[in-house]
């Protein structure tokens, strides 16, 4: 009598490990594409965020905002052009005299970002009230303080964390810095930062052509969108001279159409959103007149994205580290210094094969980092007439 074999047989079972191993490593994409989606269209949606708050900024304003900006003092008295003797803080609950409230508050120019104009559109006008009211400071050398990356002595509530500032696959992100940011905007073209009063610096177009320009046509449509919008000296420079200031511009300058021109992008670099350059309390401090606060040199870098010029008729080419995700392998672990701001001023991100960008009409795009430099470049200047194929994006 023949029995009926029960269990299974070695090969069976190894067959069907097999094929679990073989399912399971081709479900192991299928698992981790999903999280970065949601991620990416997280971060795009942001960054239209800024896109739209920025349109309607310009036309509140008749212009852009700058890549740094004067929002007023704390301890200045407008009308009698003096220090005021008592300085007190609304924001803080005083725990005893009056006195106490006017601890670790000293007087300061309240210079900050394009970031900080934008608050009102991006749902944090209260702590765009503590930037632009001159009875709120933004400094302090009390309790919560800022340090570090988020800089020396910001007031907490004038440095908050923002989700709207951060793209959730972004890994310093994870940080205690106070104002941590994902996102950059298109502050034009490169400028030596030593070269702001009497500088020239020589641009190469993709077309060929080579024009030698100073720091204040630097900022012209031709070039970028975002300029500089605070009057004040630069360092070791007689009083009477200042940084030139951006002339205005707005959606009626763009020639190569809004859809064509970058405004903002991500960066795994950015310095916090409320950080013009490196500066610190000291910098911002004064002790006579607000004049006495000094233009920021890198403020052009730290919070935005240039295009460096490359001489094409001779065939270079730029180097990688200004190229989109340029050394990837370093993008991921280097911090911006001073000494590398001017290369690193340029859109990175943790996406796979590129970035997400938005436009000047408001609409978000995802851009390739193989994109050719030239394209790119053209997409960062508003006049500069550059034919952009339909499918040089991806």
């Amino acid at each position: 009598m023949k029995r009926n074999r029960s269990g299974l047989s070695l090969l069976e079972v190894v067959v069907v490990l097999g094929c679990a191993l073989i399912v399971f490593a081709l479900l192991i994409p299928a698992v981790s594409t999903p999280r970065e989606w949601p991620r990416r269209n997280q971060c795009s949606t942001q960054l239209k965020n800024f896109s739209l708050a920025a349109i309607q900024y310009e036309n509140a304003r008749g212009r852009f905002p700058g890549w740094v900006m004067d929002f007023g003092n704390f301890g200045w008295d407008p009308e009698t052009e003096t220090v005021l003797e008592q300085l007190n803080d609304p924001s803080s609950a005083p725990s005893g005299p009056l006195e106490r409230a006017a601890e670790g508050l000293v007087p300061h120019r309240k210079v900050g970002t394009w970031a900080v104009a934008l608050l009102p559109w991006l749902d944090a006008q209260p702590t765009y009230e503590h930037w632009t009211e001159d009875r709120y400071p933004i400094l302090t050398r009390g309790e919560g303080a800022t340090q570090e990356q988020s800089g020396t002595g910001f007031h907490p509530l004038a440095a908050p964390q923002f989700a709207i500032f951060q793209c959730p696959s972004d890994p310093n992100n994870d940080g205690e810095d106070n104002g941590r940011s994902s996102y950059i905007a298109n502050t034009g073209v490169y400028f030596p930062p030593s070269d702001l009063i009497a500088g020239t610096h020589s641009i190469f177009h993709p077309d060929g052509t080579v024009k030698e320009i100073g720091f204040e046509e630097s900022m012209s449509v031709e070039f970028g969108v975002f300029g500089n919008r605070l009057s004040a000296r630069a360092a070791n420079w007689d009083e009477d001279l200042r940084v030139p200031v951006a002339e205005p511009i707005g959606l009626d300058d763009f020639k190569d159409g809004a859809s064509n021109t970058v405004l903002f992008s991500e960066s795994l670099h950015a310095m916090p959103w409320h950080r013009a350059g490196f500066v610190n309390d000291v910098d911002l401090m004064f002790e006579r007149h607000p004049d006495e606060v000094v233009f920021p040199p890198l403020s052009r870098f730290t919070n935005g994205m240039v295009w460096h010029g490359v001489d094409w008729s001779n065939g270079k080419q730029p180097r990688e580290i200004h190229l989109i995700n340029g050394n990837r392998s370093l993008t991921e672990s280097m911090q911006m210094d001073p000494g590398n701001a001017t290369d690193l001023a340029r859109p990175s991100s943790a996406h796979t094969d590129g970035i997400n960008v938005s436009m000047a009409d408001g609409g978000t795009r995802y851009v390739s980092d193989s994109i050719d430099p030239r394209v790119w470049q053209a997409l960062m200047t508003p006049r500069g007439r550059e034919e952009i194929p339909e499918d040089a994006l991806y």
